[in-house]
């Protein structure tokens, strides 16, 4: 009998120790993705941008970058490289072109693997810096200051976007008043600066919503008179005239863009059990609803999805279970899925959780 209790003992023991080792295994094991396809073609240049980032929260804090063509990279987090590694060291970035872009009263841009600082340590001048992605070169540019922007009492420049070959927009405003936005478009051939003209109450604080060619469409929060309420409006100008669009009755800057050819503006929102978005065509001033059904299984924070628009198109990407991600690139103005993929983790593990979305 005591034999029989030893050995009883021994097995659950064993089960035990077998248990918590394959638990541990587990927790340090690396993910290995693959993913399958299920509608679309993932060599087309618009998915092939797309880069899903996932984070192991488990004991080895690994960082994924997962395309939808397969590609995988990942890198070991590290308390030693979080503290001395740069975070533009990843671009091989000139010094002096990172010297400049940690410079105070400097904000930077992105856009086609090129980076845009620009800053002014006076009202008085201008100082734009760009670099393309790989290269040694770096373009520098100095511009006498605009005579609206001189007379803030403290100018914040923030480019804005590229358009073309040649046009960089940037935002100008005083974080002293928090008011007074401006907006100007450089001419990088030409080494000129434009202001253009919006309509802004000196009462509102202005957000860019989109510019396509000579559209540009913005929003302004108001205070109320009288009360602590602000008020949302969003109007739509050629720099010449201003129209305020009032169909459009749900916005917010992220959310709500311009189609690729400029004609509309595209709002989203997300539920649940759907991910909804508005199309507003300008011109005509009609508005179409649309709803799509992806479901959303989220982590113990409520997190689980990421959704952005880009150049016209909904990019989004939703936990479906424990290591498998559905993502989506859609037309919403078509209102069709281009292409929807699943990143399956074999391991199926609980720690990895979704980051972002990357578009290159």
């Amino acid at each position: 009998m005591r034999k029989f209790k030893f050995v009883l003992i021994l097995a659950v023991v064993s089960f035990l120790t077998l248990g918590i080792y394959t638990l541990f295994i587990r927790s340090i094991d690396e993910s290995d993705f693959i993913v399958e396809t299920v509608k679309g073609d993932p060599k087309q240049p618009a998915v092939r941008s797309i880069q899903a980032e996932l984070i192991d929260q488990g004991l080895r804090k690994i960082d994924y970058t997962v395309g939808l063509d397969g590609r995988v990279q990942k890198t070991t987090d590290s308390l030693i490289k979080g503290l001395f590694e740069s975070p533009f060291d990843e671009k091989n970035a000139p010094d002096n072109f990172r010297r400049f872009m940690h410079s105070d009263q400097v904000n930077t841009f992105e856009q086609e693997d090129i980076t845009y600082a620009i800053g002014t340590s006076d009202n008085n001048k201008w100082e734009l810096q760009y670099w393309e992605d790989g290269k040694q070169r770096i373009v520098k540019k100095i511009f006498p200051a605009p005579v609206e922007a001189r007379k803030l009492n403290e100018a914040q420049i923030s480019p804005y976007k590229k358009i073309g070959d040649s046009l960089l927009y940037v935002i100008v405003y005083d974080p002293q008043t928090g008011v007074d936005t401006q907006l100007y478009k450089i001419d990088l051939k030409d080494d000129t600066i434009q202001k253009i003209n919006l309509p802004v109450t000196p009462k509102g604080d202005v957000s860019l919503i989109g510019i396509h060619n000579e559209t540009i469409v913005y929003s302004t929060t108001e205070s109320i008179d009288g009360t602590d309420m602000t008020e949302d409006k969003l109007y739509v100008s050629n720099g010449k005239t201003t129209q305020r669009i009032k169909g459009l009755k749900s916005f917010s800057n992220g959310e709500t863009e311009l189609s690729a050819d400029g004609s509309k503006l595209i709002a989203f929102e997300r539920e649940m059990g759907d991910f909804n978005w508005t199309v507003y065509d300008i011109k005509t001033k009609q508005v179409e609803k649309h709803s799509m059904n992806i479901p959303l299984v989220t982590d113990e924070f409520g997190l689980g999805e990421y959704t952005t628009l880009k150049d016209g198109l909904i990019y989004t990407a939703n936990r479906l279970d424990d290591g498998i991600y559905n993502v989506r690139l859609i037309d919403p103005v078509l209102d069709r899925t281009l292409y929807e993929g699943n990143i399956k983790d074999k391991l199926k593990r609980a720690e990895t959780t979704l980051n972002e979305l990357v578009l290159n």
